[in-house]
């Protein structure tokens, strides 16, 4: 049996650390899955099979698994030497999610290690060293949203380490400052970065380029703020919109809800 490590749990993700001790036994193993799980192996290898496909996986990949998906693992050697940090999604069910059904299509067993997964991976570790479940959520809400597109050449691990650090100081700034006004420039001349290479690799590793990725902040603050029970006005320019039209519009696309509506909600 694997070694568990509980690291935080929430009413919609539990992050928990698994691998297997010198002192057990190790066998194959078939098992059935009960939950919607993405395992991310940060180190050793191991052999899944799922009907009849078989898969090698290693550090980098990631094991996608779904309710009822029947498995096979096995190791090659004297026993498994994986060792993943996996999530959860406990709120599954509730939320009504992969109605399209997309996690049980063959694809999506096993991702390929690529620079977007070792930042998610990265940013998991951070999220267990630093107990910081925010870190933990951002990383479900993007596993769990779509397939990753990112291309398959990899970074070396300096290289790798060195821009993780530079878009998570970047990122943890738009997230403090979705206030203010930003510049790519700007930002990326903090980070080191020409504004062309911050923009590239911001977006390969977060998935979406800053100016995408300030909005959808600014908007969820917004949102939260209509909640609280603050006026469109205010919330607008706390936001860091200049234009209540504009500010308007973006929210009704993003939550198909325009905000003095969600305030009469509230």
């Amino acid at each position: 049996m694997a070694r568990i490590v509980p690291l935080w749990r929430s009413d919609e993700i539990s992050l928990y650390r698994f691998d297997h001790p010198v002192e057990h036994d190790d066998q194959p193993y078939e098992a059935r899955a009960d939950a919607f799980r993405a395992s991310f192996v940060e180190a050793g290898t191991f052999n899944l099979e799922v009907g009849e496909r078989r898969w090698r996986v290693g550090s980098g990949d990631v094991m996608l698994s779904h309710p009822g998906m029947g498995f096979r693992a096995s190791f090659e050697g004297e026993g498994f030497s994986d060792r993943c940090i996996s999530l959860i999604y406990l709120a599954a069910e509730d939320e009504r999610f992969d109605a399209a059904r997309a996690w049980a299509w063959p694809e999506r067993r096993v991702l390929r290690a690529s620079n977007r997964l070792g930042y998610l991976r990265w940013l998991l570790q951070r999220a267990a060293s630093h107990r910081a479940p925010m870190l933990a959520e951002y990383v479900a809400s993007e596993i769990f949203r779509e397939p990753d597109k990112s291309p398959a050449a990899l970074f070396r691990d300096h290289k790798f380490a060195w821009y993780a650090e530079r878009i998570q100081a970047a990122r943890e700034r738009l997230d403090a400052e979705f206030d203010r006004d930003h510049t790519v420039s700007a930002l990326a001349r903090s980070m080191g970065m020409s504004a062309f290479h911050f923009t590239r690799i911001f977006a390969e590793l977060v998935g979406r380029p800053p100016h995408r990725y300030l909005t959808e902040r600014r908007l969820a603050a917004a949102r939260a703020m209509l909640k609280e029970g603050r006026s469109v006005t205010e919330t607008c320019f706390a936001c860091g919109y200049n234009d209540l039209s504009h500010f308007s519009r973006s929210f009704g696309r993003r939550f198909g809800v325009s905000p003095s509506r969600l305030l009469r909600r509230v």
